[in-house]
């Protein structure tokens, strides 16, 4: 009869710790192969983000075992891309919607609103800054809550102003003039001009706010004044466009010298020292005119009309807006944040000051209309063209 040895009671104990850990390892298994698989996309601004940006969503899969988010870029067209994919009805489930498009497409009923979403889980909207949050709404529907945002500032050249001998950036419309004209006085920008203006409604937009005019009554004094303004202080040779410089936008003029004082966004930060390290430079708030007004760029992330994952969506699109989800992207430095409760980069106060009143960059029939305003307002640079001749063509086009 063969001897028969006793199992030590230790290696009887590995051998139950094996199987209850292989049994839970085939149970997450199970559960990842279970995972609702919801899709998410957006527009590349460089690879640097889009890497970032897919830390983001890993740690959203990480913490949302029950979900799977798969991320992917849309190249080329985006807006086309979306658009022959909502006529396939095979659009990503959570997407990138930029302000200027939302109404249409909210129109064309391919975005879901959010307002019973936002009842059910009680989700608190009241940390968007409203001018943010408003540029998703159409009447009362909520379709999309702002991924993050930029409004304009004034990035000044600090060598050139300490040569006019001022000492901050302008704040007003009457010290952005002074200004200005101490900077041509001085020779301070021996090459170039005082101010670079965009002939852009993108700029000249948060000017008419500033003034008090709107887009609903685009042919009042106001809008007028506002016009008169900016195109003002180029016929005055204290401010020149991009093209009259000799650059292709704004911050190149500011890079190369050609140009003390231009208006743009948070996307400055970076391309100054990547670009123009030996450029010193400073940032002020936006100015103010009549009252504080500026524009907020943003987009949206939305849920698709047609995703059949709606509620795994919700949980996707809640997350990524909420603080939590937010402080997560915001930590890489990118971007602003579009809620007042979640902080920014350092260095970006200047920007953020303008989110209490800043409003989304958007209108009726956006694509003709901003056609005609840029167009319009070349021609009114050029001389060929008056402001209110401009105007009515505005106010045609804004009808549809």
């Amino acid at each position: 009869m063969r001897k028969v040895t006793a199992v030590p009671a230790v290696l009887l104990g590995l051998a139950l710790i094996a199987v209850v850990v292989a049994a839970a390892t085939a149970q997450a298994r199970t559960e990842k192969t279970q995972a609702t698989n919801i899709t998410l996309s957006g527009w590349s601004a460089g690879k640097t983000e889009d890497d970032l940006f897919q830390q983001v969503v890993d740690k959203f899969n990480s913490t949302h075992p029950a979900i799977n988010v798969d991320y992917s870029v849309i190249n080329g067209d985006y807006t086309t891309a979306m658009t022959a994919r909502f006529a396939a009805q095979n659009p990503p489930d959570v997407f990138y919607v930029d302000s200027a498009r939302l109404s249409t497409w909210a129109k064309q009923g391919v975005l879901q609103p959010l307002n019973s979403y936002i009842k059910a889980s009680k989700y608190d909207t009241s940390k968007f800054y409203p001018g943010l949050l408003n540029a998703f709404k159409v009447g009362k529907n909520v379709y999309g809550f702002p991924k993050d945002w930029s409004p304009l500032a004034v990035e000044i050249n600090t060598a050139m102003f300490a040569k006019a001998g001022i000492k901050r950036a302008p704040r007003t419309w009457a010290e952005l003039t002074a200004d200005a004209q101490k900077l041509a006085s001085s020779n301070a920008v021996p090459d170039g001009k005082p101010i670079c203006l965009n002939p852009d409604w993108a700029r000249m937009l948060a000017f008419i706010y500033q003034n008090k005019g709107s887009l609903a009554k685009v042919q009042s004094p106001a809008v007028t004044q506002a016009v008169n303004f900016y195109v003002g202080l180029i016929k005055k040779g204290l401010a020149a466009t991009p093209t009259q410089l000799g650059v292709g936008w704004p911050g190149e003029a500011l890079g190369k010298e050609k140009a003390a004082i231009i208006f743009e966004g948070n996307w400055v930060m970076p391309y100054m020292p990547a670009n123009f390290p030996q450029v010193k430079f400073g940032v002020g708030p936006m100015v103010k005119g009549k009252v504080n007004a500026n524009l907020g760029f943003t987009v949206s992330y939305s849920l698709a009309k047609a995703s059949k994952n709606k509620q795994a969506a919700w949980r996707l699109l809640s997350w990524l807006t909420s603080k939590v989800g937010m402080q997560t992207w915001m930590a890489y430095g990118l971007a602003l944040p579009s809620r007042s409760d979640v902080k920014a980069k350092a260095g970006r106060q200047a920007f953020l000051a303008s989110g209490p009143f800043s409003r989304g960059w958007a209108f009726p029939n956006f694509d003709a209309t901003y056609t005609i305003m840029n167009n319009d307002l070349q021609a009114v640079i050029n001389g060929t063209m008056t402001t209110s001749q401009m105007l009515a063509d505005v106010a045609s086009s804004l009808k549809g």
